[in-house]
């Protein structure tokens, strides 16, 4: 196994705000309804669920103290659905599932504020589309599993549009011929724990460029936070994810066995990198379906990449908006860089794994100053990670911090 370090004075400065004084930790289980009314912060269900806040989205409340809604029925509308839970959370909703459910969904469903989607206890399953949070705040969406099936050009959680507040958890995300998972045009305090990203090619952006002018949007953008702990990415292609202005913290997380590449940062992104696992082999079997369909109209596949694949556990810094960055240079006058602002730390690399990412002037990227439940990285972590991430009840440690 090989850790690849930053400079001690770095590793000073980033250690400095670990504040693992300030976090307890506690064995964590889901509860059932517990015969509550109402979604109180008394309620064992609710009180056990954001007991283990962390990150950007520390502050998510979701549906706490308002309705406690059970859906009862798997049809994609009407009454007992989730869609038409949604569609009645005018005021705090916390909404639960009464048993196991396969939902076949015709359409995004669209979650407004002060919701959450608890999944906890039954196995929820929600098929070809998933969740649009648009201009919304405190938001939480738990233990589901969101399955594309590769049928349409949406995401399982498009999170845009100023929304603000918002914590995914324990889901499980695959198949989707767009992205999983956007943070773009303004979200920000988002975080991402713990959730298995599998099966698909363009996985993840933190903010979207969409303009010729690269840095058109940057004011509206740049406010982007964004934390990502626990989750796994496994037998994806790339963009685990790719982040472009913002401020992205990515720790203890396991990146394995990517096809082409493993992460991408640039266009002045601020991001701390610490403490994650990355494993990949040369030799190994490509799982990808014959092609992958694109918005371009054009089908990829990326198994030729594998062997060359380890030495790309992310692009060089800023490496995937270089060209366009050149192109629009002399047009637009760039001021800003194209490259992102790293502070590198600690993490590993297993199997044939290379690290790329160094420190690239990370005093420009702002120190943590949450509670985290940061762990040294090991093949230990690894395997609880592979264990537990996604929509699974198996959680055999969580945190609780003391700055909520």
């Amino acid at each position: 196994m090989k850790h690849h370090r930053a400079s001690g004075a770095l590793r000073k400065r980033i250690g400095t705000v670990v504040l693992l004084g300030m976090c307890l930790f506690t064995r964590v289980h889901a509860v059932e309804n517990a015969n509550c009314s109402v979604a109180s912060e008394g309620c064992a269900t609710v009180s056990s669920l954001l007991s283990i806040r962390e990150g950007y989205g520390r502050d998510a409340t979701g549906g706490a103290g308002g309705q406690l809604v059970i859906v009862s029925s798997q049809e994609d509308e009407g009454p007992g659905t989730l869609r038409d839970a949604l569609l009645h959370a005018r005021t705090p909703t916390w909404i639960r599932f009464a048993g196991n459910m396969t939902i076949e969904l015709k359409s995004q469903l669209r979650v407004p504020s002060n919701v959450t989607v608890d999944g906890r206890g039954h196995k929820v399953t929600l098929l070809d589309y998933g969740f649009g949070v648009y201009r919304s705040s405190n938001v939480i969406l738990t233990h589901l599993t969101i399955d594309g099936r590769n049928r349409t050009f949406t995401q399982a959680v498009d999170i845009a549009n100023a929304s603000h507040q918002i914590w995914i958890d324990h889901l499980d995300l695959s198949r989707f011929s767009a992205r999983l998972v956007n943070v773009k045009n303004g979200a920000t305090d988002v975080t991402v724990s713990w959730v298995k990203f599998h099966d698909d090619n363009k996985v993840m952006l933190i903010n979207n460029i969409t303009s010729d002018n690269l840095f058109a949007n940057f004011d509206r953008d740049a406010v982007a936070r964004v934390t990502m702990h626990h989750n796994y990415f496994v037998d994806t292609v790339q963009r685990n994810p790719r982040a472009q202005f913002g401020t992205v913290h990515f720790y203890n997380n396991l990146l394995e066995n990517w096809d082409f590449y493993g992460m991408s940062f640039g266009l002045e992104a601020k991001a701390v990198i610490e403490g994650n696992i990355f494993a990949n082999s040369s030799v190994r079997s490509c799982k990808e379906p014959p092609f992958f369909s694109t918005v371009e109209g054009v089908e990829a596949s990326y198994c030729k990449y594998i062997a060359d694949s380890p030495a790309r556990s992310a692009l060089a810094n800023g490496e995937a908006d270089r060209k366009r960055y050149e192109a629009g240079a002399k047009k637009y006058g760039y001021s800003r860089d194209y490259r992102a602002f790293l502070a590198v730390q600690d993490n590993l690399f297993l199997g044939d794994a290379k690290p790329i990412l160094e420190d690239y002037l990370p005093e420009r990227v702002p120190a943590v100053s949450y509670c985290r439940t940061y762990e040294h990285p090991s093949e230990a972590l690894a395997a609880r990670i592979r264990r537990e991430a996604g929509n699974t009840s198996t959680q055999s440690q969580s945190a609780r911090c003391g700055d909520h």
